[in-house]
């Protein structure tokens, strides 16, 4: 695997939840880190990490051409690891100029400006853009796999797609080190987006309230930690700049779909609240219905495997919001 300490990193949407633990990573390893974000400052996983003390942390936009060319002229990356987007599907939906401003434009700019910045270079670089199982969109016959029709339909689903061929279109016409990542579900300490199954039912649970199941309780879902996602991330990074799949797409999966009311059920386990029953709202308009896929690819060619099983997970996720979630709301 490439040498990760001392290279520059970018990292785009730097508070948010994925992005934080990248790069508490990617500080641990011995990178330079410059994070990217909305907001300088504001309530993060980042922000309650040490890694913040180590990060370069930058307010701009992404979509915004002229802060982004200023952003590499003065920091020259090796690398961009694109995490910013707008990520809640509901908001997508209420957004849709919002949504495809940041995750498609954003995209783009960010890969223009870093061809501009790397085209007569001679040192490795590698830009690894975050796209979603959801861009597959639905298909009659799962897991996804990375060779299957990206189908997105609704707005989310269709700016990650977006997102996702333009990263690789960048690769085929102007070589471009550019390779894709699509998760599945993560989940994990810090996510603050409390519409989220994971976290919103955790915390829920810890007020002693009943937990709100926006669907019917049975989409199949993959959950993955959020550590193996961070581990895919920083394994295709290396791959990238040791100048291999480049172009191509990995997904990042636990290969064990299980219903959302299963989830639920083994968050109550973790929790002690047996006595908390769900509020099943059977209503999650404009979602897909099930999603997981197949990780054998990342498994052959880049030795990853996922590290934990889903109760540990659920676990030590249930345990830092129990330590923290007083804090966080305050």
């Amino acid at each position: 695997m490439a040498e990760v300490a001392g290279t520059k990193v970018i990292v785009t949407g730097a508070h948010g939840f994925v992005a934080g633990h990248l790069i508490e990573r990617l500080v641990e390893l011995g990178a330079t880190v410059v994070g990217v974000d909305l907001w300088a400052l504001r309530q993060s996983y980042l922000s309650m990490s040490e890694a913040m003390r180590g990060t370069d942390l930058v307010e701009a936009d992404i979509a915004n051409l002229e802060q982004m060319q200023q952003l590499f002229d003065d920091h020259q990356p090796d690398v961009v690891m694109h995490l910013a987007a707008q990520a809640d599907v509901t908001r997508a939906l209420a957004n849709p100029l919002g949504t495809f401003e940041a995750n498609v434009r954003g995209t783009y700019i960010l890969l223009e400006c870093a061809r501009r910045c790397w085209e007569d270079s001679d040192r490795p670089h590698a830009m690894v853009v975050a796209s979603s199982d959801k861009a597959y969109g639905t298909r009659r016959f799962l897991p996804y796999r990375e060779d299957d029709e990206l189908a997105g339909m609704y707005p989310y689903d269709v700016s990650k797609a977006c997102a996702d061929m333009i990263a690789r279109g960048y690769y085929e016409a102007w070589a471009m080190p550019t390779v894709v990542v699509r998760c599945a579900n993560i989940y994990g300490p810090g996510d603050l987006n409390f519409n989220r199954i994971v976290p919103g039912t955790l915390r829920s649970l810890l007020h002693g309230e009943r937990p709100i199941i926006r669907s019917d309780g049975t989409p199949m879902r993959d959950y993955m930690y959020v550590t193996d996602a961070v581990e895919g991330y920083v394994r295709v990074m290396a791959a990238a700049l040791n100048g291999e799949h480049l172009g191509e797409a990995f997904n990042f999966g636990t290969e064990e779909p299980v219903s959302v009311l299963q989830v639920f059920e083994e968050m109550v386990e973790v929790a002690g609240r047996p006595d908390l029953s769900p509020e099943i709202q059977g209503e999650a308009p404009k979602e897909l219905s099930d999603q997981y896929i197949s990780a054998h690819k990342a498994r052959r060619l880049l030795g990853w495997k996922p590290s934990l099983s889903r109760i540990e997970g659920l676990t030590r996720t249930f345990e830092w919001y129990r330590d923290n979630l007083a804090e966080i709301e305050s």
